[in-house]
């Protein structure tokens, strides 16, 4: 949690940076009303008004911590979230651990307000520069640092080809669930992730010499 306030907050020290409870109750009240609300109707249809409404907390807090609508929202349903998302465990199986994270993937994103509030929040991700790194920042870039162990002890155990790119492997899984939720229309289904996971291993399977 320590490393998303000091990105907001920018240039605190390590000291400064951490939060006190007082603050960490507000930001918890935000992000809550920031959900329900989502959860009520669209991310085009949210304000930072009806927010502060909700949570209790002044609109130049929210103002403090969140450059506008779009990041409030990016938090409360992506960042917020996936920092809760436990390190992937080393269990002795590739498999198994690759799968704990597709199924959390496809579980997250079949969830209310998180599958629609990324729908509505994409194209802003695509074209807001700000946006963008911040989703990359927060959220790409912890899911790459969770997966790399996992790909490396796969390689180690002969499960997976020796330079299995770890960003490949996570677009080969993540990517057709965004692609169901975004374009086609495909349901998310509880199979998914096994059958992403089985496919990614199919393709990363060390050849015959």
């Amino acid at each position: 949690m320590q490393h998303y306030v000091s990105y907001y907050t920018g240039g605190m020290t390590e000291t400064t940076a951490k939060p006190d409870r007082r603050a960490e109750r507000s930001r918890q009240a935000i992000l809550d009303a920031t959900r329900e609300l989502l959860a009520e109707g669209t991310v085009g249809a949210l304000t930072v008004e009806a927010v502060a409404a909700r949570s209790g907390v002044a609109k130049t807090t929210i103002y403090r911590r969140w450059r506008d609508k779009w990041e409030l929202a990016l938090d409360a349903v992506m960042i917020d979230v996936v920092q809760r998302f436990d390190e992937l465990a080393d269990v002795g199986d590739t498999r198994k651990e690759l799968l704990a994270y597709a199924d959390w993937v496809v579980t997250m994103l079949a969830a209310t307000p998180m599958g629609p509030a990324m729908q509505g929040l994409v194209s802003q991700i695509a074209t807001d520069p700000g946006l963008a790194r911040v989703y990359r920042e927060q959220v790409v870039q912890p899911r790459l640092a969770q997966l790399a162990p996992v790909i490396a002890r796969g390689i180690a155990r002969g499960d997976l080809r020796p330079g299995t790119e770890v960003r490949l492997v996570h677009e080969l899984l993540a990517g057709p669930i965004f692609y169901r939720l975004l374009l086609s229309g495909a349901p998310l289904e509880h199979t998914l992730g096994a059958r992403l996971v089985d496919a990614v291993l199919a393709g990363f399977t060390p050849r015959a010499s």
